[in-house]
């Protein structure tokens, strides 16, 4: 029961947010408002502890770029001027516009656009019922972690990660593009508890983050490189005979093959992809294969470009090769947990679909708006703020500015898209709506229920398509139920029978771990599954892992004009592009190797432009060794600064990446676009 007296409450909730923690939360409620967040020490993973973004959130829920109600543009796109309408009169102008395109352009000129800036499982889909009852186009969700689970599946299938509580027993911690501190911050304490046994930890990235800073042993791989250092440790270990000989022969195929190719390629290549020294590959080869409570946590950063598909291959095939997928104590890779399986047609409902439509990989929505035929008329956009998060930004920025193009966004703040919207509506946030959450990182899943009523006028995802739909006279069954309705029917889907709690009693706020986290490596030591080196065709990929070319950051024509590889990693201060609004103003910072800063005229904490063929980005300089000679680290999604200087336009850094796609899943090529610096005079 919400309560709005002045009486002090504690209250549970689930961090929403797209990270592999999904952490617990205790809400401090006074008088109907939030007053803080903690972390909820009865959540196993989160122990009691939450990262500072989210210690902060009450700025979001009351802060003044709130969207409260429902808003009309009245000036120019992208000037962020609305008047104030009604929800009544906001749902019939949608309902309206909608079906005058469908009309008259025909219901696939219509695009929805969302993705993860709300994990749970009910809001996070709540708009596919209603477009697939619509027949519109639809949206292949490949922004971020598509490439590294096509890669994954290609040789491990739907196998579960390796729970992280397996890491606090390791001898050896491989962190393999991903910045725990950051981004996996909970991992941590597993880190922290094997090295007061003793344990290593090894890092491995383009960039000195935060983690690397920390590590025992730091490897500056080239952006790309991933998989050929894998590849490069695979031969070693070959030639060492240092491999995990009976887990290859009882539960893996395709070894001969995999084998036969290392065997024909000469190490300096696999240094060269790479740009890791082969002294440096020995090194940790023979650190993994001595230390056989090897743990490996994979982060999808290694996936940003062209190779993404295989590099989680190769790094996969070494993981193998050392028999880590057999478990053991302190042994395990670690991608993805997978931990509950539910059935998803649930929550979308594709069977409203009347026949299959087109669909529109998300990574290329400026291409969707400015050069599809037919045009897109109509685009919806709630979950995402894509103007910071989709690559080549200036033509997803074009095409936003369209006068034919009709834009709804639903959202909490004033994002960079919100500014460009036709119809704005609040949104709520996760304290003020029902869902269900489920972490990639660990093996728990509980369901929150709202804290606090909704702020304003805000409306659930949910909630607003249900409105929807009964203004276009859809009645289906779906679009009748509840959103406990749908909770419930979920829940009662997902493999967790084993925890002995029905779908009623997983609503009462006990957090219920999944029946995968016992038993890691069991289906390998049993013969029930076989790790592959080979793939059974090659006709979505090359059948064997091996080295492969990247599409921009090795194309001679590009190198010849810009001489720096960029990737934009993550801050701990947002996540993603959410919280762009605490920090107007901010241009971030791009960091560039002395060797690289000397050759350009560029010093220290001088403002810069980061220029390619797609556009300039204004940053500071840092100087510094925490990246290799032709690599620049831009870090952060920030949000331009608004309004946007004179005669201007509002810029981030995601102007100057690519809408090319990864090898497997579909995936952005984020770590991939070339760039210069080019010094600014004035200061």
């Amino acid at each position: 029961m919400l309560s709005g007296d002045g009486v002090k409450q504690l209250k549970k909730s689930i961090c929403p947010l797209d990270c592999p923690d999904s952490c617990g939360l205790i809400v401090h409620v006074t008088g109907g408002r939030v007053t803080a967040l903690g972390g909820d020490p009865d959540h196993p993973y989160t122990n009691g502890f939450i990262c500072r973004k989210m210690h902060r959130y009450p700025e979001r829920l009351y802060g003044s770029d709130r969207i409260l109600y429902p808003q009309l543009r009245i000036g120019d796109k992208g000037a962020g001027k609305f008047r104030r309408i009604s929800w009544q009169e906001a749902i019939r102008l949608c309902g309206e516009k909608l079906s005058q395109v469908r009309d008259k352009f025909g219901p696939e000129t219509i695009l929805p656009y969302c993705y993860a800036g709300n994990m749970g499982m009910i809001n996070r889909f709540a708009g596919f019922p209603f477009f697939h009852r619509l027949g519109t186009l639809q949206l292949d969700q490949t922004i971020c972690s598509a490439a590294a689970g096509a890669g994954w599946d290609a040789h491990c299938g739907g196998l579960a990660g390796c729970p992280p509580e397996q890491a606090a027993d390791s001898s050896v911690i491989v962190a393999w593009g991903i910045d725990i501190k950051v981004t996996n911050v909970h991992f941590w304490q597993y880190v922290v508890k094997a090295r007061k046994k003793g344990a290593k930890l090894v890092v491995i990235d383009p960039c000195r983050n935060e983690t690397a800073k920390s590590a025992d042993y730091y490897i500056q791989v080239r952006p790309g490189g991933d998989g050929a250092l894998a590849l490069g440790c695979c031969k070693i270990l070959l030639g060492w005979r240092k491999t995990d000989g009976a887990f290859i022969e009882q539960s893996t195929e395709g070894f001969a093959e995999f084998e036969s190719y290392l065997r024909t390629r000469k190490i300096g290549e696999f240094v060269a992809a790479s740009g890791v020294a082969v002294e440096q590959m020995e090194q940790l080869a023979a650190l993994v294969s001595e230390n056989r409570r090897t743990f490996m946590r994979i982060g999808v950063g290694m996936t940003r470009n062209s190779r993404a598909g295989m590099a989680v291959r190769a790094v996969t095939a070494l993981g193998a090769v050392l028999g880590l997928f057999g478990g053991g104590s302190g042994r395990g890779v670690l991608l993805s947990s997978r931990a509950f399986g539910g059935d998803r047609e649930v929550l979308v409902h594709k069977k409203l679909l009347a026949k299959e439509t087109e669909r529109i990989n998300m990574v290329q929505l400026g291409r969707a708006l400015v050069a599809r035929t037919p045009p897109v008329k109509a685009l919806v956009v709630y979950n995402s703020n894509p103007l910071s998060v989709c690559p080549d930004g200036s033509m997803v920025r074009q095409g936003l500015a369209r006068e034919d193009l009709f834009t709804v966004v639903h959202e909490q703040v004033m994002t960079p898209t919100a500014r460009y919207a036709d119809l704005l509506l609040p949104a709520t946030t996760f304290l003020e709506n029902l869902d269900l959450y489920t972490g990639y990182g660990h093996f728990y899943l509980g369901v929150a229920e709202p804290v606090i009523e909704p702020v304003g006028e805000a409306k659930s995802n949910f909630d607003l398509f249900r409105l929807m739909a009964k203004e276009m006279g859809f009645d289906e069954q779906p679009f009748q139920e509840s959103c406990r309705d749908r909770l419930l029917q979920y829940l009662a889907t997902i493999d967790s029978a084993d925890s002995g709690l029905s779908a009623e009693q997983m609503m009462d706020g006990r957090y219920v771990v999944s029946p995968k986290a016992e038993g890691y490596g069991e289906e390998f030591r049993t013969g029930g599954r076989k790790f592959s080196f080979v793939l059974d065709s090659e006709s979505l990929a090359p059948r064997s892992i091996s080295l492969t070319c990247q599409e921009e950051a090795d194309d001679p024509d590009l190198q010849s004009r810009f001489s720096l590889q960029l990737v934009t990693p993550p801050v701990a201060d947002l996540l993603n592009s959410t919280f762009g609004e605490r920090y107007p103003g901010t241009v971030g910072t791009v960091l560039v190797n002395p060797a690289d800063a000397e050759l350009l005229g560029i010093v220290d904490k001088q403002r810069v432009q980061i220029v390619n063929h797609r556009g300039s980005v204004t940053r500071v300089a840092r100087v510094t060794t925490d990246v290799g000679p032709q690599v620049v680290a831009a870090p952060g999604l920030y949000w331009p600064a608004e309004p946007a200087p004179a005669g201007g336009q509002d810029k981030g850094i995601n102007d100057l990446t690519s809408q090319k796609l990864t090898d497997m899943g579909g995936g952005a090529t984020f770590h991939e676009s070339l760039v210069t610096l080019v010094p600014c005079r004035k200061q």
